[in-house]
């Protein structure tokens, strides 16, 4: 285990509009706010989706057209311009879909996403054996 002691700086709320992609208004943000690296959490609806899942080897996407609900948005920034983001959508009649969030989620009504800015900057690194980017921590205990 790897850790890093993070004290928060700020707050941002925001409200996305109807046809804004929600991965690249969130790399958008936070690149015009340098923010180096936060936690994202958010509800709203979306008109399309493209979602991943990772089989160990590779992120298997699948796209979806339809309304669905946001139910919950979750994830983290690290280096201002890595952008993660893992979210779950709900359909109208009751079933849930969720992955890893890529471009092509696209707001239907409304989107709202509270990002809170971490200090110190985390980064990311390449694990050569999962082929993920991965968050370096300065910390272990073993």
């Amino acid at each position: 285990m790897r850790y890093l002691l993070q004290e928060s700086k700020q707050n941002y709320l925001l409200r996305l509009f109807r046809g804004e992609d929600v991965l690249e208004s969130l790399q958008k943000f936070c690149k015009h706010n340098n923010i180096g690296s936060g936690q994202i959490q958010g509800i709203g609806a979306v008109s399309a989706a493209k979602l991943g899942f990772f089989d160990g080897t590779e992120y298997l996407v699948n796209s979806f057209s339809e309304n669905l609900e946001i139910l919950s948005l979750n994830g983290n920034i690290a280096q201002s311009e890595i952008v993660h983001v893992h979210g779950v959508f709900g359909r109208i009649d009751g079933s849930c879909i969720g992955g890893h969030i890529f471009l092509g989620c696209i707001v239907s009504v409304t989107c709202e996403i509270q990002i809170q800015v971490l200090e110190p900057t985390v980064s990311r690194a390449e694990d050569p054996k999962i082929k993920l980017k991965l968050l370096e921590l300065p910390s272990e205990i073993k």
